[in-house]
């Protein structure tokens, strides 16, 4: 009886702790997604619309400020190659995942996905990802960090970013 009685308290135990990492990577992901809503930032509750780096570069090229009002207000979906994954800080609101990509087609084409990790949940979906690996991110152009050098590299940063491998 007593093994019965333990038994049944450690599939309740295990089966709590599912939902709990369940809950987690949801409310993860809304977080994520929704925006971050005490700065008024709604942009990832937008249609996603598909793009590479060469095409935001091609046009940041010809007209920073046009280009900023074209790609700025929106969910970004962006095809890249891994090149680099790591962490930003350690400060709760701040702790954040980066995840260093190229344009497959134009290797002088860089970006960046963050990701928020407050909740710890993100590194566990990026742990599985290595340098060389394709992924799609998802997220909105962060054109504070985004810049060109000497008119011959791109450089473009995308946040609340969803990372996913793509499909082989």
């Amino acid at each position: 009886m007593k093994k019965a009685l333990i038994a049944c308290a450690a599939t309740f135990l295990l089966a709590g702790c599912e939902h709990l990492d369940s809950a987690m990577s949801t409310t993860s992901s809304v977080l994520d997604q929704t925006g971050d809503i005490l700065s008024g930032d709604l942009r990832g509750l937008g249609e996603s619309k598909p793009a590479t780096l060469t095409q935001i570069w091609n046009d940041w090229q010809q007209n920073e400020v046009t280009a900023k009002d074209k790609w700025d207000n929106q969910t970004l979906v962006i095809p890249g190659i891994v090149t680099r994954i790591t962490k930003t800080g350690d400060v709760v609101y701040q702790n954040q995942i980066a995840v260093i990509f190229s344009d497959p087609t134009n290797p002088k084409c860089k970006g960046q996905g963050l990701t928020r990790d407050d909740l710890m949940v993100n590194e566990k979906k990026i742990s599985g990802l290595k340098k060389g690996d394709r992924i799609t991110v998802t997220g909105v152009l962060g054109t504070t960090e985004s810049k060109w050098s000497d008119g011959e590299e791109c450089w473009f940063s995308f946040d609340k970013a969803k990372i996913t491998l793509a499909n082989k």
